[in-house]
């Protein structure tokens, strides 16, 4: 686990590179620097109403994990229902146990830090009967246990893979590459089929990021100081914003 101030730098080194991308693409898209200003200006001064939340020591590379975990016990069919639903398990002792779930992904982690990481983000909780039930298929976008613990570098990368391919796509890119893929597409609908799109894209989009994070998964390799090793992914989400009159 990293000491706080290790912990506050890399935080703030993720929230230095997403502002440093949301600037160079607003610039791009015809800001000066002093509507910049402005608009950051005040929305900081806006952003002094919000509550601050509780932050999670999770680092992104634990995140990570953590997925790995919940992806593992969503598809292997030792810890599925008969329904193929994630079943909910005893934390050691019993067949298909959580301590098992956590040695196939991750052997040399310990499985009781790690649930009670899963516990803090609000993936996991624990019923009456002393099991162990999944609440949750994403670890990012938890808002904790208690609604008030999130997981700050996670969520900052989250944020800044999506931007960096942006970024690449607008400025870094040979002139003639294809870019890095990302689509998306828009339409007002009336406000009663957000529901049906939430769900649509869900189960559709829990099928590509499964599809990706298993392919990933058979080619991770630990991280380390050499060059020669990126930090990759690919996601899918979906936005629902007021229409502009």
């Amino acid at each position: 686990m990293l000491d706080s101030a290790t912990y506050s730098d890399r935080v703030k080194s993720s929230a230095r590179m997403l502002i440093r991308r949301v600037i160079r693409i607003l610039a791009a898209c015809g800001m000066s620097n002093s509507e910049l200003q402005e608009i950051f200006s005040q929305e900081a001064i806006t952003a002094q109403s919000i509550a601050h939340s509780h932050v999670s020591p999770a680092t992104a590379r634990q995140i990570i994990t953590c997925s790995d975990v919940v992806l593992k016990w969503r598809r292997d069919s030792r810890f599925l229902t008969s329904d193929g639903l994630p079943n909910h398990l005893h934390c050691d002792g019993a067949s298909s146990n959580f301590g098992e779930l956590v040695r196939s992904v991750s052997p040399s982690d310990d499985p009781l830090q790690l649930l009670e990481m899963l516990k803090e983000l609000g993936v996991v909780r624990i019923t009456e009967s002393e099991e162990i039930e999944l609440i949750s298929d994403s670890v990012v976008a938890c808002s904790g246990r208690d609604g008030l613990m999130i997981a700050s570098e996670p969520v900052l990368e989250h944020i800044c893979g999506f931007l960096g391919s942006v970024e690449y796509n607008l400025f870094d890119k040979p002139s003639r590459a294809r870019g890095r893929f990302e689509r998306a597409c828009y339409a007002s609908v009336p406000e009663k089929l957000v529901p049906v799109l939430e769900n649509l894209v869900s189960s559709r989009g829990q099928d590509f990021v499964d599809v990706i994070d298993e392919w990933l998964a058979r080619r991770a390799i630990r991280p380390s100081n050499r060059s020669g090793t990126v930090l990759v992914g690919a996601g899918a989400y979906v936005f629902v914003r007021e229409n502009v009159a």
